[in-house]
């Protein structure tokens, strides 16, 4: 046999670096909450039964069997068990120089920190991995990290299975668009988006960050409150009854939203109109 070589550099700018904090499983009472609370490193749940709520940057995700939730260090958060089917999850919390850029390759981000994949029982799998490999050994520190990096890979392959979805996803944006604009007055949310285009939470965003530059729920307030000032504008409905109309069922919400977006409130922005309405007709 002639002699031969397989070899395969890897990039410096690559090289990773992971270090677990700690790692385990855990099956919840009903309602059985933590926090609020922040850690001080980056921590990872994987839920493989029941339902549960997790709370982060001022939004609050129904969650249940196949989800993954990511939680920032130094980020006020608190997570709880459903009171009729509480969950069990697997977790992992962990630290290290390139944890930031790894995880910037995966669908996590801030705005939506919950990550739905094809690989649930893997991911439980690697977990269970992780934690039955802990002990103070130092090659039991090794194999935990090894475990990990397969874990996080996963995640990392799942987001690049979809890039070509994303390139591609003008037509999923259009769709998006065509729901909204069909059902801004009901009481949707992103979620009731997703599920209409048959896609997870954090593809959407993605999709509308790269069509529209702003998340989906943004783009669906800034939606209801054009059409809500286009009412204002034409016709003699109550504030209520225009925010009723624009998907808001409390009006003082949608008074707060409309002036944040316009600098004024609604009955203000309504007399102004009417005014300058007048003095053109004057």
């Amino acid at each position: 046999m002639e002699p031969f070589k397989f070899s395969y550099k890897t990039e410096k700018e690559d090289a990773i670096m992971v270090n677990i904090h700690r790692s385990g499983y855990q099956k919840c009472s009903a309602g059985y909450q933590m926090g609020p609370l922040s850690r001080s490193v980056y921590l990872i749940h994987h839920v493989v039964s029941g339902k549960g709520y997790y709370v982060a940057g001022g939004q609050t995700f129904a969650l249940q069997e196949g989800d993954t939730f990511l939680i920032y260090p130094n980020t006020v958060v608190s997570y709880f068990a459903d009171q009729e089917d509480p969950w069990e999850y697997y977790w992992v919390g962990f630290l290290g120089a390139d944890v930031k850029n790894l995880l910037s390759k995966t669908d996590f981000t801030p705005q939506n920190p919950v990550i739905r994949t094809n690989h649930s029982e893997e991911l439980k799998e690697l977990l269970l991995q992780i934690y039955e490999s802990s002990g103070g050994e130092y090659y039991r520190h090794i194999r935990m990290a090894g475990y990990l990096y397969l874990f996080l890979s996963k995640l990392v392959e799942y987001s690049e299975s979809h890039e070509e979805a994303v390139d591609l996803s003008l037509e999923y944006a259009k769709k998006a668009v065509d729901f909204i604009s069909e059902h801004y007055s009901n009481p949707i949310s992103v979620l009731d988006i997703a599920a209409d285009l048959g896609v997870s939470r954090s593809h959407l965003y993605r999709i509308f960050m790269k069509n529209f530059s702003i998340s989906p729920q943004v783009y669906l307030e800034q939606f209801r409150i054009r059409q809500s000032r286009l009412l204002l504008e034409q016709t003699a409905l109550s504030i209520s009854e225009i925010a009723s109309s624009a998907g808001y069922d409390d009006p003082l919400h949608f008074s707060k939203v409309f002036k944040k977006l316009y600098g004024v409130s609604p009955r203000g922005y309504q007399k102004a109109y009417r005014e300058t309405q007048q003095q053109k007709k004057g």
